[in-house]
């Protein structure tokens, strides 16, 4: 298999001795590809994860120099962003508290050092709470007092609000501590409406909390099984729709490469899923992706949970996981048939059964954003007429990646009816061959 520039570089990441074999492939980039590489490498968030990797295994030698020097630059203004993100951050809190309200940080703040050595290394846009719901009517008042203002929702359980000013870049100017950030609020951090996968109520909540310290400010945070099924739960939503920032899999595999063997917390895990088959299928569908691209152990559980796993969920593990997982951001690269939603194979495994069925054109075009725009024109009528608040959309970007990435999905189709076929077929021969050898005993 020919690997590409995204396969090397998720390699030398990787938590092995061999990482650094795919050095020479990646100091043989031309300027060209080093251009793209350092765009993916700030799509995903893994530029400083990269950067501190050729520290620490002391392979800057190489590296152009331009690349090291803009990295660098990238990472002190990320430091100064996060400094100020994280006063920010505490005025939040201080707010929060003050107006009595019950809440939760997740992922963010929460996640140094269990699943990130430094905040600096990670790239962060917003700040994200779970409220109760005694809080959820509160809090949005005590944001707009901020100066927040809020976007039109997409979900009853989830609101955002946004800085006031600017708008997000994808250039070095989304380091700087003046580009915005959002604050996001959750009612619940998995939405079974949203994701049409069966409900998991009372998994997460404010009151299995404890306190956790960051650069001196104290906040409620979960506990780290729960931060670990969190992050399972955020994994799978965005492979669902189309685009996970690989940075979340790399957090999840420094999470592993130092938690797997704490049969302490495993067991702690166990007990939290009990007997949830989605969210155990899903623990092994993101920990075994995972392992895929960053070669970390497994923990004995997931292991014994993966022995399990249905046929065609072990068939898009084995088969679609990577793939789905290094796809570029939809909305910016144009690429010819894309396997983003190859994840649509997955998802189809965890229908919830107390819905209708889903036509499959409805599932390969997805009308969110559509829905978004109509909504802003029905308050604001006079975007109509704004062509940058066009442009922000990327429209015409946005329709050929779905068109191509369904083209891609409806081809596969039989492929992965093949497949699933040969498994079937497969597991019914052992059952028989069973049968015969118990027969004969």
């Amino acid at each position: 298999m020919r690997l590409t520039a995204p396969d090397h570089i998720v390699g030398f990441l990787s938590f092995t001795p061999d990482c650094c074999e795919h050095l020479d492939p990646i100091r043989k980039f031309s300027p060209r590809k080093w251009r793209r590489v350092l765009q993916w490498l700030d799509d995903t968030g893994l530029a400083f994860y990269f950067l501190q990797k050729l520290k620490d295994t002391d392979a800057t030698r190489g590296i152009p120099a331009p690349v090291l020097a803009r990295l660098e630059q990238n990472l002190a203004a990320n430091q100064q962003r996060m400094e100020a993100l994280g006063q920010r951050f505490n005025l939040v809190n201080q707010r929060f508290n003050d107006a009595g309200l019950r809440y939760a940080v997740v992922k963010g703040f929460s996640l140094v050092t269990e699943f990130c050595p430094m905040a600096s290394l990670r790239y962060q846009a917003d700040l994200d709470y779970l409220l109760d719901e005694a809080s959820w009517a509160a809090a949005p008042s005590v944001l707009l007092e901020m100066g927040y203002r809020l976007r039109d929702p997409r979900s009853a359980k989830e609101l955002i609000f946004l800085t006031p000013d600017g708008r997000p870049s994808r250039s070095a100017d989304q380091y700087t501590a003046e580009a915005p950030h959002a604050v996001e609020l959750h009612l619940d951090m998995w939405d079974s409406g949203l994701h049409r996968v069966p409900a998991m109520e009372k998994l997460l909540l404010v009151s299995r909390t404890s306190t956790r310290e960051w650069s001196g400010f104290r906040f409620p945070a979960f506990t780290d099984e729960d931060a670990f099924l969190l992050q399972v739960l955020h994994t799978s939503r965005h492979l669902f729709t189309y685009w996970i920032r690989t940075a979340c899999l790399y957090e999840i595999a420094y999470f592993l490469n130092r938690r797997s063997s704490d049969a302490e917390l495993w067991n702690r895990v166990k007990q939290r899923v009990g007997e949830n088959l989605v969210l155990r299928e899903l623990v092994v569908v993101t920990a075994e992706l995972v392992t895929q691209l960053f070669s970390v152990p497994l923990p004995d559980l997931v292991r014994a949970w993966g022995r399990q796993v249905r046929p065609a969920t072990r068939i898009w593990i084995d088969c679609y996981a990577r793939d789905c997982a290094l796809s570029d951001l939809p909305a910016y690269h144009l690429s010819l048939f894309p396997k983003s939603k190859l994840a649509l194979f997955l998802h189809q495994q965890f229908d919830d059964p107390e819905e209708p069925e889903t036509p499959v054109h409805t599932r390969i075009v997805t009308m969110s954003r559509v829905k978004l725009i109509v909504a802003a024109l029905k308050k604001e009528p006079a975007l109509m007429w704004n062509r940058k608040w066009w442009k922000q959309h990327l429209l015409l970007r946005r329709t050929i990646f779905h068109a191509m990435a369904g083209a891609r999905y409806l081809y596969e189709i039989p492929r992965w009816r093949w497949r699933n076929w040969k498994a079937a077929r497969s597991a019914r021969l052992d059952m028989v061959a069973t049968e015969t050898n118990y027969r004969v005993t």
